[in-house]
């Protein structure tokens, strides 16, 4: 009797253990995909610090090159005489040009920024989360008149004073530095990144150990309840046998 009770016990334990592993195999679904998302914001992050980086490389490097030949060949007469005349003029173009892209490429990498996921996440840092705010953002040092100049220089051969094109090299450089900022704050973020990646894959590695356990014990029940029924067939087979000998 022991035995024919005994398999009832051991599948309502296997029914349960097989909830918890149903839930475990969600629970292990929700942390994988997790961290699928915090990879993908990171690749995003990444991508995007790559861009910056790339851009604050170029504003950098030539906006002091154009600048430096440009002051040379305003007060150097001996570096001079290696340009033609419109040197002077095609130098404070390129300068003007960088200015017009740059502004370009902070609205442009701004309005990007915004349709990416890794922008509108919760982050549980607070002054994180206020400073992805304010990537990119800029305020133009310029004034109206001088950007509508830049503006407009395409339609009309607009020439530069010696004062507005320091100017606009100083803008340049401002701008430039909001390029540093914002590398500097996708790098936290990134790292913000990691760090919840590397906490959700040993909570999903410690599910996955729970979950072995559960399909292990769950295996361990099967096969108990089977044993269990074995013995209680054997047990009725030698009780037959027993009555069969009494009435003989």
């Amino acid at each position: 009797g022991f035995f024919s009770l005994l398999p009832i016990f051991l599948d309502q334990q296997v029914i349960q253990k097989e909830d918890t592993a149903r839930n475990i195999d969600i629970e292990t679904q929700n942390k994988i995909e997790k961290t699928n998302e915090l990879s993908s914001n990171n690749m995003s992050v990444l991508f995007l610090e790559e861009r910056a980086q790339v851009m604050t490389n170029y504003y950098s490097f030539f906006s002091t090159i154009f600048y430096k030949i440009f002051l040379n060949l305003e007060t150097n007469p001996e570096f001079k005489k290696y340009f033609n005349e419109a040197a002077d003029y095609y130098m404070k173009s390129f300068i003007a040009t960088d200015v017009a892209d740059i502004m370009y490429d902070l609205d442009a990498i701004r309005n990007d920024l915004r349709s990416m996921s890794f922008y509108y996440y919760e982050y549980g840092d607070k002054e994180l989360e206020e400073k992805i705010k304010k990537l990119f953002l800029f305020k133009n040092p310029l004034e109206e008149s001088l950007i509508n100049k830049i503006v407009n220089r395409s339609s009309t051969k607009t020439d530069f004073s010696s004062k507005e094109i320091y100017t606009l090299y100083q803008s340049l450089f401002q701008m430039n530095k909001q390029f540093a900022i914002s590398i500097k704050t996708l790098n936290d973020i990134s790292n913000y990144f990691d760090k919840e990646e590397e906490i959700i894959e040993k909570e999903l590695d410690q599910i996955l150990q729970k979950g072995k356990k559960v399909k292990i014990f769950k295996n361990y029940l099967i096969l108990s309840s089977i044993l269990s029924q074995i013995i209680s067939l054997m047990a009725l087979l030698f009780l037959f046998r027993n009555i069969i000998k009494e009435e003989s």
